[in-house]
């Protein structure tokens, strides 16, 4: 059943051009982050920070530099629960489809089920980010799905993404996978030490312009 809560997000003008590299750069496949236009995204440590930049250390060890202009968004990743989890809630998935046996003709449902890495509960006034259903880079497989939850059973969440019955993504969120919550944060959460993921545009000349940044709070390390 498909219930009314896919309206339109309540992201503040201020916020509407990041808001839509964001939403590119989440739902763009790695493969295709090379487009001009289209946030690259770097993942890794802040190692220094100051009024107009910042420089992480990736995991595999490479020092890059980013320049913050003015406009650009950050996004808090702080820790959640299962339990937090109710109809309606906007959020956002990391999955991968399971096996055969979990189709949706075994399954009696339109729906294939996936197995979930990660999942983001998304606060409301970003309600519409990103909305949508496309591939990831964390496996050759792996998806991200943005949506609100249409129906919840154990612990598998129904993500509806649109108006078609087809447009659904069933996940299976088991208890060992992260859920986190994700709010509008500021500059002053960027701090050397900070386990960060950074959507970036070249800027020439080899350097490159942060379009937005998801930082951990509390030690929180963004899984993906």
């Amino acid at each position: 059943m498909t219930r009314h809560y896919g309206r339109p997000g309540l992201i503040s003008l201020h916020r509407l051009a990041a808001a839509a590299l964001i939403a590119a750069a989440l739902g763009v496949p790695a493969s295709a982050q090379n487009n001009p236009g289209e946030p690259e995204r770097f993942r890794g440590v802040i190692t220094r920070v100051d009024a107009s930049s910042v420089a992480i250390r990736t995991g595999e060890g490479k020092a890059l530099n980013f320049a913050l202009p003015e406009g650009f968004a950050v996004f808090a990743l702080s820790k959640a629960s299962f339990a937090d989890v109710d109809f309606g809630l906007y959020v956002g998935a990391v999955s991968e489809r399971m096996g055969d046996t979990f189709s949706p003709i075994y399954r009696d449902s339109l729906s294939w089920l996936h197995k979930g890495f990660e999942l983001r509960i998304i606060d409301e006034p970003l309600r519409g980010i990103a909305v949508g259903h496309t591939k990831w880079d964390l496996t050759p497989n792996a998806v991200i799905t943005h949506g609100w939850v249409d129906d919840l059973e154990d612990r598998v969440i129904s993500i509806k993404y649109g108006p078609t019955d087809q447009e659904e993504t069933d996940v299976e969120i088991s208890r060992d996978t992260p859920v986190l919550k994700m709010s509008l944060g500021d500059k002053a959460l960027l701090k050397a030490g900070a386990r960060v993921l950074v959507g970036a545009q070249n800027a020439g000349g080899g350097g490159y312009a942060a379009v937005f940044v998801f930082v951990g709070k509390d030690g929180i390390v963004p899984p993906l």
